[in-house]
């Protein structure tokens, strides 16, 4: 017979609670990860969870909706990036508790979404938890790939980008921003040229 969606997350917990690691689990909410639960499970046992079960949208929404560490990010690994929608992903993003799940959000999903540079280009200028975060980190990846911007998203990143790093409130944030930007300076010559000449940033990036 057919496991329901509910025999899964069952059968996942089980699993989740058979690795727990109690160390880990310590160590992450002296850190300030505080979720109503985690395990502690490492990333390399939950991606063995994860290849036990198909890439399946209903499963991975069902997974989210649990405020537990390990099914954040089971619930990541399990959704097909190609059922991910933008709608799905700026939910995910105001609900994305910590920047360890932030962190494989957008890796695994936001980058690839259809227009996930225009996203980006939005979460950047939110003041909104951690859709700024989302947005350079995703950008990172777009850039990794070799990704660029068009003439507005660009002006936009830019804009933004300098911003955060001539602010010294949030090193998190500043660090990220920082992060991408030099990816996008390795895309190309004329790349470069553009943050070095840029008014905002000549202050800060050499």
């Amino acid at each position: 017979m057919e496991q329901t969606v509910r025999d899964k997350i069952l059968e996942i917990k089980k699993s989740l609670r058979l690795s727990m690691n109690g160390v880990v689990s310590s160590l992450q909410r002296k850190q300030g990860l505080d979720y109503k639960i985690n395990f502690g499970v490492e990333i390399p046992r939950l991606k063995s969870i994860a290849a036990q079960y198909p890439k399946e949208r209903t499963l991975a929404l069902a997974l989210w909706q649990e405020n537990i560490r390990e099914c954040k990010m089971l619930a990541i690994m399990l959704m097909p990036s190609e059922a991910f929608t933008a709608t799905d992903a700026n939910r995910w993003i105001a609900e994305t508790p910590f920047t360890e799940v932030a962190d494989h959000l957008s890796m695994q999903l936001l980058c690839h979404l259809p227009d996930a540079a225009q996203q980006a280009a939005t979460w950047i200028e939110s003041n909104e938890g951690l859709f700024p975060y989302c947005g350079f980190l995703t950008l990172s990846h777009l850039f990794r790939q070799g990704t660029k911007l068009d003439a507005e998203n660009e002006r936009r990143y830019l804009k933004a980008a300098a911003e955060v790093l001539s602010q010294e409130k949030n090193r998190v944030l500043q660090t990220c921003a920082y992060a991408s930007l030099q990816k996008y300076c390795a895309l190309d010559e004329d790349c470069l040229d553009k943050v070095t000449k840029h008014k905002q940033m000549q202050h800060i990036f050499i």
